[in-house]
C-alpha cells in the first residue's frame, strides 16, 4: 500500500510539472505573437510614414523643376514684379587710378622675397 501511495504521488507530481512546463509553454508563446502583432504595426506605420515623404519629395521636386524653369522665372518676373525685358544694355567705363585701393598682404614686390618666391607653388605655399 505504501508503494502504490508513492507511485501515485510521483504520477501526481509528473502530472503537475507536466501541466505546468505546458502552461507556460502556452503562455510564453503567447507573449511572443503579442510582440511579433505589435512590432508588425509598427513596420507598418513606418513603411506609411516613409510612403509620405516619398510621395512629398516626388511633389516638391515638381515644384522645384516648375520653379527653376527659365521661362516660369521671366513669366514671374513680368506678370508678378511687372519688369520688362532690357533692350539695349549700356555700361559706364570707370577709370582706376594707379594706386592700391586695399593694402594688401603681399604687397612688397617679388624681388625683395628672394629666389624662392618664383617657386612657391610647387611648395604649396
Amino acid at each position: 500500500m505504501r508503494k502504490d501511495n508513492n507511485n501515485r504521488l510521483r504520477i501526481t507530481f509528473r502530472f503537475i510539472i507536466g501541466f505546468g512546463v505546458v502552461i507556460s509553454l502556452v503562455i510564453g508563446l503567447g507573449i511572443l505573437r503579442f510582440h511579433a502583432a505589435r512590432l508588425a504595426y509598427y513596420l507598418e506605420s513606418v513603411n506609411q510614414s516613409i510612403q509620405k515623404y516619398s510621395d512629398e519629395e516626388v511633389v516638391l521636386r515638381q515644384e522645384l523643376s516648375a520653379l527653376v524653369a527659365p521661362i516660369r522665372i521671366y513669366s514671374f518676373c513680368k506678370e508678378s514684379l511687372g519688369m520688362q525685358k532690357v533692350v539695349k544694355a549700356e555700361t559706364l567705363p570707370i577709370r582706376m587710378r594707379n594706386e592700391n585701393l586695399a593694402a594688401s598682404k603681399n604687397s612688397e614686390p617679388s624681388r625683395l622675397k628672394g629666389w624662392r618666391y618664383g617657386l612657391a607653388w610647387l611648395l604649396g605655399q
